[in-house]
């Protein structure tokens, strides 16, 4: 494409991501004032920011260790948002920049997205909320329950907020860097590779600046991961259903596609992009839920403006585009797969020396 020409579908798709992202922010003020609200809780005595949590805990995959801490809800929250925001800042410069990915993508097409952690975050998240949904509505269909989410508003709001760092770290982190990083030390890889490889796997097999890979040693690291992801995903579905939250048998494999979804990201991008990922399903599409039920006494499950609007934004606008570009770019890789294996098999059928026979 020439240099100055729009991409009309580009330039549309990355202003819906920008304003995406402008939800996403504002969605930390709204649901700051619901949590400091005294009007959100429906429990006798009510939740305030006040009390304090009872147990905060890690998981490692199934398994869940309570830390010796209790802050209370409202310095919790406080702490999160802030660890969020980092996060978010730091993936906004990452990859050339948000702006310069939005900028490609109107002059190149909506794949330039994927330059830079958020954009693509932001991408993939509405991509797979959408494909979620469709499974739902197959499963749903031939009588499989997802169940769903019950208690006090305040108290799920604060779950909300602290499910993104202690799921991540106990689904993505330890049971897909830790083994990777294991199996770097056992190779005695170079000790900053390693660690890269903690908060990004894709470090373990991405050659540094004038290096050249060992493509053997990456194949291996690249299969290892491959069933790390499919391993924490599936743990990670089973997990919601073993919850005792609400969620029926059909949250497993729900909760697995978002898995892979959430692997795919922090392998690639890094822990902050599955972290931005799940902060944003979880808390950031709801909190102008929680806000009106805080403000105005409208239930946050009810299908009012503050719940539909998010879910028109990131399930339709940025998920119908993002989902159709995934699978065309799966099966052009099909199709190009077969094409080059045909395109072999020829070539070694009239080689005249015989060497491709």
């Amino acid at each position: 494409m020439e240099q100055g020409r729009i991409n009309v579908p580009g330039l549309i798709y990355s202003t819906i991501i920008a304003l995406t992202l402008v939800m996403f922010v504002l969605s930390i003020p709204y649901g700051t004032y619901a949590i400091f609200s005294p009007h959100l809780s429906t429990s006798v005595p009510p939740y305030t920011y006040e009390t304090q949590i009872s147990s905060l805990p890690i998981y490692i995959g199934l398994f869940a260790v309570s830390l010796p801490l209790n802050p209370s809800f409202g310095l919790l929250f406080v702490s999160l948002t802030a660890l969020f925001s980092l996060f978010i800042a730091l993936a906004f410069v990452q990859g050339g920049g948000f702006v310069r990915a939005l900028r490609s993508a109107s002059r190149e097409g909506v794949g330039a997205l994927l330059q830079n952690p958020l954009s693509a975050t932001i991408m993939i998240l509405g991509a797979t909320l959408l494909a979620t949904i469709l499974l739902d509505l197959l499963q749903s269909s031939v009588g499989v329950s997802t169940g769903g989410l019950s208690g006090d508003p305040y108290g799920l709001l604060v779950s909300f907020t602290l499910a993104p760092l202690i799921e991540e770290v106990g689904f993505r982190f330890f049971l897909i860097g830790v083994p990777l990083f294991i199996v770097l030390l056992a190779t005695r890889s170079d000790a900053r590779r390693m660690l890269k490889a903690l908060w990004r796997p894709s470090a373990a097999w991405d050659g540094e600046a004038g290096e050249e890979p060992n493509e053997a040693a990456s194949a291996t690291l690249k299969l290892l991961a491959y069933f790390l992801i499919a391993l924490s995903s599936i743990l990670f579905g089973l997990a919601h259903c073993l919850s005792g939250a609400g969620w029926d048998i059909g949250k497993v494999s729900e909760a697995a596609l978002d898995g892979v979804a959430l692997a795919y990201l922090y392998v690639r991008y890094g822990l902050h992009a599955s972290i931005i990922f799940h902060w944003a399903v979880d808390f950031a599409s709801n909190a102008f839920a929680f806000y009106g039920q805080a403000a105005y006494g409208v239930s946050w499950t009810s299908n009012s403006v503050y719940s539909a609007v998010p879910t028109l934004d990131i399930v339709i606008l940025v998920g119908l585009p993002g989902l159709l570009y995934f699978v065309s770019l799966f099966f052009k890789r099909v199709i190009n797969t077969r094409g080059q294996v045909t395109a072999d098999d020829s070539n070694r059928q009239i080689d005249p020396d015989g060497a491709g026979r």
